[in-house]
């Protein structure tokens, strides 16, 4: 008798913990929908609040950090758009949006090396993505590495015949 009476001690604690876990989870996906409308909405600092609140609950969620990366980029905050990003990349290293929008953050604040690690990174899970191959061309042709960039200018048209940017950048 004295067991079943712990057992059903164990299997309510059990329950009430597997009930807050699900009300967080809700939770968190509350505050991550209502950024994201704010993001859309282009009230950026307020859909930054609304992602910290959902990392605040669920912190290794990676597109919640892609989120607010993009929140904070729209906002002019780099730096903080960087780390988020990174932090999705080391939680979901295959996910391909948050190299993407890091590659890209890299393009738009000048820092080819940078985003040149990130598009190779790229091509590595999706080998056969033009866009890709023709940004990587267009890397190293900002670096003056010609013999590269044509290479990989070839290696899109060759993935995609209509591509006729990277042949004509070939050239």
């Amino acid at each position: 008798m004295n067991k079943i009476i712990k057992f059903i001690i164990l299997l309510t604690q059990f329950c009430i913990i597997n009930a807050d876990a699900i009300n967080n989870t809700e939770l968190a996906l509350h505050h991550f929908m209502q950024g994201e409308f704010l993001l859309n909405q282009g009230n950026y600092a307020l859909a930054v609040l609304e992602f910290q609140d959902a990392l605040d609950i669920d912190p290794n969620a990676s597109t919640i950090h892609i989120s607010i990366a993009e929140a904070y980029r729209r906002l002019g905050r780099s730096g903080r758009a960087e780390d988020h990003l990174k932090i999705a990349i080391d939680l979901d290293p295959e996910y391909l949006t948050g190299r993407e929008l890091l590659g890209q953050l890299y393009l738009i604040n000048r820092q080819y090396d940078l985003a040149l690690v990130q598009f190779l990174a790229l091509l590595k899970i999706d080998g056969y993505n033009d866009n890709y191959l023709t940004i990587i061309g267009d890397l190293y042709k900002l670096q003056k590495q010609w013999n590269d960039s044509i290479d990989f200018y070839l290696r899109a048209f060759e993935v995609n015949p209509q591509n006729f940017k990277a042949l004509e950048s070939a050239m």
